[in-house]
C-alpha cells in the first residue's frame, strides 16, 4: 500500500514538474516580485516618498536591509496576496484537466484507490506550494541583498536566523494551504478548468476582499467575524514573518486593523482545519463521482 502510493507521488511529480505551467507561474512571480522591489527602492531613492512621516521612510529602508528584506518577500507570496493568485491557477489547471484529458477514468481503471489517487495529487500540490513560497522569498532576497550591500557596504548574514528562516517558510506555505484545497475541492466538484480557476481567482481577488470590507464598516461586533477569514487569518501568521519591522506592504485592499487579528497559532490551526475540510469534502465528491461519464 506505501510503496504503491509513493509510486503514485512519483507520478504526479514527473506529470506537474513537467508541465510549462509551474515553471512559468514561478518565472512570472519572481519577475514580479523583483520589479516591485526595485520599484520601492527607485521611490526611495529619488525622494518620490517624501510625502510619507520620516518614521515611515525608515520602516521602509529597514524592511528592505537585510535580514527584514531577505524574508519580506514572504509577505507577498501569502495566500491573502499574490500566492492566493498563482495557487488558483495552478491547482485548478493540474487537476481538472486530468477530467479534460479523460486521464482520471484510466488510473482509476488500474485498480488504484481514489482516496490515494487524490492523496497523492495533493502531495504533489504541497511541494509546488513551497516552491512557490521559495522563489518570492529568493526573487525578494535577491534584490534586497543587492540594496543592502549598496547602503550598508557588506550582509548582515550573522543575523540571519537558519531556524527562523526557516519558520517563516512553514508559516507563508500554511497561508496557502486553503487557497489550494479550496480549488482543489472545485476542480473535483465542477471538473472544469474554467470554473476552477475563475472561481479559486474570483474568491481571491474579489469576494474575501470585499466580504471584509463590507463587514469591517457595519459594526464593531460583526468586524469580528473578518477574524476567522482566510486572508485575515494569513495576515495573523506574516505578522510573525516580519516582526522585526512595523510596517507592512499590502498588495491587495486595505485590511482592518491589527488589533482585530487572532493570535498567530490559533490563525495556522484554523488554516489547516479549512484545509482538511476542503481536502476531505474532495475526497467525499471524488468517491461519489462515475468518472467514467
Amino acid at each position: 500500500m506505501k510503496g504503491e502510493f509513493v509510486r503514485l507521488v512519483r507520478v504526479e511529480q514527473r506529470k506537474l514538474f513537467g508541465r510549462a505551467l509551474l515553471w512559468a507561474e514561478l518565472g512570472i512571480l519572481g519577475f514580479l516580485m523583483v520589479v516591485l522591489y526595485v520599484a520601492l527602492i527607485v521611490t526611495l531613492g529619488r525622494g518620490e516618498a517624501e510625502n510619507l512621516p520620516p518614521q515611515a521612510m525608515e520602516e521602509f529602508r529597514r524592511m528592505l536591509h537585510w535580514p527584514s528584506g531577505l524574508t519580506s518577500g514572504l509577505l507577498f507570496a501569502n495566500g491573502g496576496e499574490l500566492g492566493g493568485m498563482f495557487v488558483a491557477i495552478l491547482v485548478g489547471a493540474f487537476v481538472a484537466q486530468e477530467y479534460v484529458w479523460h486521464t482520471v477514468h484510466l488510473w482509476l481503471s488500474r485498480g488504484i484507490s481514489r482516496y490515494q489517487f487524490l492523496l497523492a495529487k495533493f502531495t504533489v500540490i504541497l511541494e509546488a506550494l513551497v516552491l512557490i513560497v521559495l522563489t518570492s522569498l529568493l526573487a525578494g532576497g535577491f534584490v534586497t541583498g543587492i540594496y543592502t550591500y549598496l547602503d550598508l557596504g557588506y550582509l548582515p548574514w550573522h543575523e540571519v536566523g537558519i531556524l527562523s528562516l526557516g519558520l517563516d517558510i512553514v508559516r507563508a506555505t500554511i497561508t496557502l494551504l486553503p487557497y489550494a484545497a479550496f480549488t482543489f475541492f472545485l476542480a473535483v466538484w465542477s471538473r472544469s478548468t474554467m470554473v476552477s480557476i475563475g472561481v479559486g481567482l474570483g474568491y481571491s481577488l474579489l469576494v474575501e476582499n470585499l466580504f471584509v470590507e463590507v463587514l469591517s464598516l457595519v459594526s464593531p461586533e460583526v468586524m469580528r467575524v473578518v477574524r476567522f477569514v482566510p486572508t485575515m487569518l494569513a495576515k495573523s501568521i506574516t505578522t510573525l514573518i516580519n516582526s522585526q519591522t512595523e510596517l507592512q506592504v499590502q498588495v491587495g485592499m486595505g485590511q482592518p486593523s491589527a488589533l482585530h487579528l487572532l493570535d498567530p497559532n490559533w490563525a495556522a490551526t484554523l488554516l489547516i482545519v479549512y484545509t482538511l475540510v476542503f481536502l476531505l469534502a474532495s475526497m467525499w465528491f471524488f468517491h461519489q463521482q462515475d468518472v467514467a461519464v
